[in-house]
């Protein structure tokens, strides 16, 4: 497994190399002995944070990962662990930590920043979420004030100095959209970051727009045109289906592929997601996606939007959520459309069509459940292109696994592994489900903004008898 280096850039307009600040190296002139340098600082205070190119102590306190079980070769350090005059810093034996490789990269207050993120997460009437990661040790305060002055007061939420950032922020009642804005706050600097503006869904009536799209890994340009896209059409909230980037463990490439791209998506759009096979359970997921079930760190999550229930699961080889689901389904006896999200589609004419334990759960553990619920759809990806099928009981089954990874074609044997297949295409794309009253409108697109394919759904009766 290759391993990257993790970015530490503002994700933001390049600028010339003369306008951005680069932090500089503290061992330029350094006394070396073997792998340890000592060298001097005037003013420690005069940083707001460090960046060690291999794993280290320095002064006797260990610089290591930042989440357990992630890959890193270079590693952030808090600029207190810094003295004024004589320092000591101990590179670890390993990849890395030789010659030229080895250096203290010391960020000034100015370079104080964002590294990933923001991202909206889970979203309701009276609360939304928001992660972060920066790229120093920083306390960060969310603030949100409506757009309509008359809508509510501002509201606030602080998340303790360290570097990666989960805030829930509580919203007046009948904010239909609101603007927030992020405030780093460190001992060597502040900084702010937006505003970003965000609809408040089902506030205020009409339709609820959500987006669907998977499998970003691998090619950022082309997951990049997917994310704006999809926030150019607006819509109140995105699912995602998993497999973000190509090596779940690797730090760096969730920048890289994954937030980097995506960053207007991300910042203005709640988006929920779901666990895929390449993203390996990794620590960081559970830290930047904010569900909404539990503290928000959950496999498995539901939320209701007036009359829809959306719910996301894990839809691994464990088959724990085939024990999860009845429970939520069961519960339920308002909302007129269900759509379930999950990596693994029931059905699929590409190449993973009738992939054991994972495919096949799908279709044998997970799809008679959403059968026997009237449910709307499942919302897959895992095969790498477009397709909708619409097996027996009523629930269709969307593959929307073109947002970035290599596009797969149809598999010469699709009749026999999917024979319920409606439509397929091996192209880049996102759907948007509009749900207005007792309809939901399915509409496929490519990034050129070409219709693909389109379906309507009508509400499950079921959930209206037992309401009454």
């Amino acid at each position: 497994m290759q391993t990257l280096i993790i970015a530490m850039t503002l994700l933001a307009t390049p600028a010339s190399p003369a306008q951005t600040p680069q932090p500089h190296d503290l061992l330029a002139g350094a006394s070396w002995k073997g792998t340890q340098a000592s060298f001097t600082v005037a003013d420690p205070q005069a940083y707001a944070g460090l960046l060690t190119t291999a794993a280290a102590s320095i002064n006797g306190k260990a610089v290591g990962p930042l989440l357990e079980g992630m890959a890193y070769e270079s590693y952030p350090a808090d600029a207190a662990m810094l003295v004024k005059g004589a320092n000591v810093i101990t590179f670890r034996p390993g990849k890395g930590a030789r010659g030229a490789a080895l250096k203290l990269l010391a960020y000034t207050p100015q370079m104080l920043a964002v590294d990933s993120g923001p991202m909206l997460g889970a979203i309701s009437s009276d609360f939304f979420t928001v992660t972060c990661r920066t790229n120093c040790p920083a306390a960060v305060t969310v603030t949100a004030r409506p757009v309509d002055p008359s809508g509510g007061k501002e509201t606030s939420a602080s998340s303790p100095r360290g570097y990666y950032h989960r805030l829930k922020i509580p919203l007046a009642p009948g904010v239909k959209s609101f603007a927030y804005t992020l405030k780093l706050t460190s001992p060597a600097a502040t900084k702010t970051e937006g505003p970003y503006t965000v609809r408040v869904p089902g506030v205020g009536g009409g339709p609820l727009r959500i987006a669907a799209a998977g499998d970003s890994r691998s090619h950022p340009q082309a997951w990049g045109g997917v994310a704006a896209a999809i926030a150019a059409a607006k819509p109140d909230l995105v699912v995602l289906t998993g497999d973000y980037v190509h090596y779940g463990q690797i730090d760096s490439a969730w920048d890289s592929q994954f937030f980097g791209p995506a960053k207007e998506m991300l910042a203005t759009v709640p988006t929920y997601g779901v666990l895929g096979n390449h993203d390996q359970s990794a620590t960081v997921f559970f830290q930047m996606f904010y569900g909404p079930t539990g503290q928000g760190n959950t496999r498995n999550w539901s939320q209701q939007f007036g009359d829809v229930l959306l719910i996301g699961i894990d839809g691994g080889p464990r088959g724990a959520s085939a024990k999860w689901l009845p429970p939520v389904l069961e519960a339920n006896t308002t909302a007129r459309f269900i759509f379930l999200a999950n990596h693994y589609p029931a059905y699929s004419s590409g190449p993973h069509g009738d992939e054991k334990g994972l495919v096949t759960n799908s279709r044998n553990l997970i799809m008679p459940l959403l059968v026997n619920a009237g449910a709307t759809a499942m919302i897959a990806g895992h095969d790498h292109d477009y397709e909708r099928s619409e097996p027996p009981g009523g629930v269709a089954c969307i593959v929307t696994g073109g947002g970035g990874a290599p596009l797969y074609k149809i598999d010469p044997k699709a009749a026999a592994k999917n024979p319920h297949s409606k439509f397929f295409s091996g192209v880049y794309n996102y759907c948007i489900f509009e749900i207005d009253g007792d309809s939901c409108t399915l509409k496929a697109y490519d990034l050129e903004g070409k219709l693909l394919d389109q379906a309507t759904y009508k509400g499950r009766a079921a959930a209206a008898k037992k309401a009454g």
